[in-house]
């Protein structure tokens, strides 16, 4: 067995593996609900010898209604977040959000979920991305340590901390590097959501977890749109309801916009 062969079936059974541990239906209740998920990245280094970068990431999402299944009925999340980084090594970089914006709405699953009340949230990251290269797969580690104040709009705002790990591997389908115009290439990742602190009250702490897989286009150098597939499961506090969220996810992604005014 040839050696992408075997980096291809490691991400099959990495992800599908993780898909199966959750496929639980007879012992827990799946509340099935459907979302389009939408990223927009843009970021740049501050100079071209710098190792100094800027980040700002937007998140938009629509949910589907209890008596409907059109994805973009009501509104579920907003969210914007600046992000500075320092490339400390070629594939090594860590990054902090002094303070995201969070709008979300709850999720409208099931009629006891009605009526639905929105929820102001801060929320301050530091991430640490680390790549790692076999042949012409690009895999990414993330960890992401978040400080969440939620409820603002509430009489008592709640503090919690939650890490994120996801693994995620990119794989060009029509040459031999990631990093080249009109590549065409697959991504696919599985992350994990714990969540802890002293005002976190459930007995659930693995908060979520999720699973993608996409097709991408990189139409630039330095940009690139990605169209696929987010499976996310969210157990609620008691544990036996399990919300299932599914839809497209949508992803536009600009490396570099100083390169914009370059092309013009």
């Amino acid at each position: 067995m040839n050696k992408e062969l075997k980096v291809v079936l490691f991400c099959f059974v990495l992800l599908s593996g993780n898909i199966c541990a959750q496929d639980f239906d007879d012992v827990r209740n799946i509340n099935r609900h459907q979302i389009l998920f939408t990223k927009w990245n843009f970021s740049d280094f501050f100079s071209q010898e710098s190792k100094w970068n800027w980040d700002l990431d937007v998140v938009y999402r629509r949910q589907s209604d209890v008596e409907s299944s059109l994805i973009t009925d009501n509104p579920l999340r907003l969210s914007i977040r600046p992000w500075i980084g320092y490339q400390f090594a070629k594939l090594t970089r860590v990054s902090i959000s002094p303070i995201g914006w969070v709008n979300s709405m709850e999720r409208t699953v099931t009629e006891s979920d009605l009526p639905v009340f929105g929820e102001r949230e801060l929320r301050s990251t530091l991430q640490i991305n680390n790549n790692a290269y076999y042949g012409r797969y690009n895999f990414t580690h993330r960890i992401r340590f978040e400080s969440r104040w939620r409820a603002l709009d509430q009489p008592e705002v709640r503090q919690n901390f939650r890490l994120r790990y996801r693994l995620r591997t990119r794989i060009p389908l029509n040459n031999d590097y990631f990093y080249v115009n009109n590549t065409v290439y697959l991504n696919l990742y599985s992350e994990v959501h714990v969540e802890f602190g002293g005002d976190f009250s459930s007995t659930n702490h693995l908060s979520q977890s999720r699973n993608y897989a996409g097709i991408g286009y990189r139409f630039w150098d330095w940009a690139r749109l990605e169209l696929g597939y987010l499976h996310q499961y969210m157990p609620r506090s008691n544990f036996y309801d399990v919300d299932l969220l599914f839809g497209p996810m949508f992803y536009l992604y600009i490396d570099l916009m100083s390169r914009i005014a370059s092309r013009r």
